[in-house]
């Protein structure tokens, strides 16, 4: 009889373990922030569970320049309570020589790094960066946008996972729409100027009807952006350089120039930021962050820009990524927070309360996610506009280290265009051969 009521007891622990085992697993695995709805790499991802005995516990060091950002970061840390992170402030400019000089002296290299845009190519090129196709990472491409993949690559793998959006149309000063163009309506704009030759031809037009007091665009610079977001193939294979396609790039330029339809100052100059505020240019390159980060602070007036899809289609201007160095101490917690912050619906809308957009594709299909306005574009939904009309005809092209030579080169075309109507495109050519040779004389150019 005892040994009856033993076995009983032993039947009914038995039973209560394996019944607390599924509650813990059920609680657990959901990986929810806050009760929201959560979906993507992020979810598939993550094997542990906040309070869960297997949390993942530690500290990650990112080397960036930008502060975090604090919903995203907050909801990270919900999530995953035992992981921290140790902010290490280096200047953008600076992160290829830090990293050089750490290989060097045979320093520790931090866990992950903020890549912006314009240094993209000097890292990529030093082969550091962990594959991310690969185990442990495993991530999934499908997530992102098409355009991201060649972009964020390097030896035929993802190395890096885009952060801030950055896909980029033309911002324009409505009532100079409407006065010169007979419409501000963006749609009717898109219509009217299909590509850049209908926007030459209009944009002479309206220096005509305005006595010279208006032209298009404030900068060659500004100008160069859009061409070269907007190049059909990578301006690099190796060292050989697509000359066809940097010629046709530069002759568009200058014929800008001789168009008379393009302001002479600077770009990011003082006198570039303050031409927002006033009448004299009716357009300007917005990429995502141009609205909040440059528009907004120079031009105190509300509803008087709108946005719009480029002639010829969209383009990338600017954006950072994040790297996780080979040999990386931390680096599946790192990847956890990359993960969370840029592959998942959690951290796409705490990105969002941040002011920043991810490049999570599946987000963008709820029109709820897309609707943002900003005080200096009135009620247009510019969300839709950026996120849909003109990502839906945006198209990048992988770089490397060339590309950034070019860059320098094209800095000092620019300045020379601006000041010589007699430099033309056959000077313009000479001198690209000449800086890249003086940097690379390993450079190809047909």
């Amino acid at each position: 009889m005892i040994c009856m009521k033993r076995k009983r007891l032993l039947l009914l622990l038995a039973v209560f373990s394996l019944l607390a085992g599924l509650i813990a697993g059920c609680g657990g695995g959901s990986g929810k922030s806050g009760g929201g709805n959560s979906g993507g790499s992020a979810e598939s991802g993550s094997e542990t569970s906040a309070g869960g005995s297997d949390e993942p516990k530690g500290e990650f060091v990112l080397w960036t320049w930008e502060p975090e950002h604090p919903t995203a970061l907050e909801a990270f840390y919900k999530k995953y309570p035992g992981i921290k992170m140790k902010r290490v402030e280096v200047a953008a400019e600076d992160v290829p020589k830090k990293l050089q000089t750490t290989i060097a002296s045979g320093g520790e290299l931090p866990d992950v790094i903020r890549i912006e845009r314009a240094q993209k190519a000097k890292i990529f090129d030093m082969d550091i960066l962990e594959n991310l196709e690969a185990a442990p990472y495993n991530a999934d491409l499908s997530v992102l946008f098409d355009y991201d993949i060649a972009a964020f690559s390097n030896n035929g793998y993802l190395v890096a996972i885009p952060d801030d959006m950055s896909v980029s149309g033309i911002a324009y000063i409505k009532d100079l729409a409407r006065e010169y163009l007979g419409t501000d309506n963006p749609e009717e704009l898109e219509k009217m100027l299909p590509d850049w030759d209908a926007f030459i031809a209009k944009g002479q037009e309206v220096v005509q009807k305005s006595g010279g007091k208006v032209l298009m665009f404030s900068s060659l610079g500004t100008v160069w952006d859009i061409l070269k977001g907007q190049r059909p193939e990578p301006f690099f294979e190796g060292d050989t350089m697509n000359t066809a396609v940097v010629r046709e790039r530069v002759a568009r330029l200058v014929q800008f120039r001789d168009s008379g339809i393009v302001g002479k100052l600077e770009q990011w100059s003082p006198a570039w930021n303050a031409a927002h505020a006033t009448s004299d240019y009716m357009f300007t390159v917005s990429p995502v962050w141009m609205p909040q980060y440059v528009i907004d602070p120079n031009d105190p007036a509300d509803d008087r820009w709108a946005l719009m899809v480029a002639p010829e289609g969209g383009f990338i201007r600017g954006g950072s990524s994040h790297g996780i160095p080979k040999g990386a101490k931390n680096a599946e917690l790192a990847w956890k927070w990359i993960e969370f912050t840029s592959m998942s619906q959690e951290g796409a809308e705490a990105q969002k309360v941040d002011g920043v957009f991810t490049h999570y594709k599946p987000a963008y299909e709820d029109p709820e996610f897309t609707q943002w306005s900003w005080r200096n574009f009135g009620d247009q939904n510019i969300g839709e506009k950026f996120f849909v009309d003109i990502s839906n005809v945006t198209t990048d092209v992988p770089e490397n280290l060339n590309d950034s030579l070019l860059d320098e080169a094209m800095a000092i075309i620019i300045q020379t265009l601006a000041k010589d109507n007699n430099f033309g495109l056959e000077e313009a050519m000479q001198k690209i051969e000449q800086e890249l040779k003086a940097k690379n004389p390993n450079i190809v150019i047909g």
